[in-house]
């Protein structure tokens, strides 16, 4: 199983179109048989910081995910939106260790 965090900035005044395009991104990633969790959130503290929170059954999910058309789209859509670019953390699962928990 793998885990990538993903950090994003956006531009002020574009939240809720960064948010309509992510939601609709969400919604095709979970209909994904490698995709476990596509969760997203929005920083409480600081406005226009997103963080996507992913889990993917294996390495071959997270690159089938990136093939997606609403991946791409969703990539298009929001490239105008970023303040700088996406960071993203990849991880490895300690708990649950029990796939079937996710």
């Amino acid at each position: 199983m793998i885990v990538r965090i993903i950090t994003v900035r956006v531009r002020k005044g574009r939240e809720q179109d960064f948010e309509a395009a992510t939601i609709a991104n969400h919604e095709g990633s979970i209909q994904e048989s490698g995709v476990l969790r596509f969760d997203v959130l929005r920083d409480g503290d600081s406005p226009g910081v997103y963080y996507l929170y992913e889990a993917y059954r294996d390495e071959a999910a997270t690159v089938a995910h990136k093939k997606t058309d609403h991946y791409q789209q969703w990539k298009s859509a929001v490239a105008e939106m970023l303040e700088g670019e996406r960071t993203s953390v990849a991880c490895s699962v300690v708990a649950p260790a029990d796939p079937q928990a996710w």
